[in-house]
């Protein structure tokens, strides 16, 4: 399959997945614009042209988001990988929580685990923190309140910590992304 042809069969696939979902933020929008937001990030901001980076981009969410079992979600990474390839589930699955565990521990793993990831997992990761920072600082959650939008802020700092040193453009996107939520919310980033 060339570029263009998985790029596209990503965003086919993933919409089909998503297609009755919608963002946390008061405004509600589609969930597929998160993934496309991620992968453009990725290509046009961070200048990443891997096909199989963006594809697994797009599909970051589907396996953590869409299935209800294990069972499912093992079902529907055997499809990923049968569609879009070994290297493109890798990837995906790095970036992919297990919905088994309490969320505590899925996000402290997150911190533990980000110096661990391929280097196409840590660009993947820290374009999803920023778009993640971005639509909670533009668009927050109607029910999170300051102190939880903060704590966001600072576990994603955490995280990102241990994924630097994959693409500069992407981790200063990051820190401005970071800032500006910061400044939005009262908290002073300056030392």
């Amino acid at each position: 399959m060339d570029d263009i042809s998985l790029i596209l069969r990503s965003l086919d696939f993933a919409a089909s997945r998503h297609r009755t979902q919608l963002r946390k933020g008061e405004d509600k929008t589609p969930y597929i614009n998160h993934p496309i937001q991620v992968a453009n990030l990725l290509a046009n901001d961070a200048g990443e042209k891997d096909a199989m980076l963006l594809a697994a981009a797009i599909l970051h969410d589907v396996i953590e988001d869409t299935v209800k079992s294990v069972e499912e979600r093992s079902d529907l990474a055997d499809q990923i990988s049968q569609i879009f390839g070994e290297k493109v589930l890798s990837i995906t699955l790095e970036v992919t929580d297990d919905k088994t565990l309490d969320k505590k521990e899925r996000k402290h793993l997150q911190v533990i685990n980000a110096k661990n990831k391929s280097d196409s997992a840590k660009k993947l990761k820290i374009a999803d923190k920023i778009m993640n920072i971005r639509d909670i600082t533009s668009n927050p959650p109607a029910d999170w309140t300051l102190e939880r939008i903060l704590a966001y802020f600072d576990w994603s700092e955490e995280v990102v910590a241990g994924l630097r040193g994959v693409n500069k453009r992407l981790e200063k996107l990051f820190d401005e992304s970071l800032a500006e939520g910061r400044m939005k919310y009262g908290v002073r980033t300056d030392s």
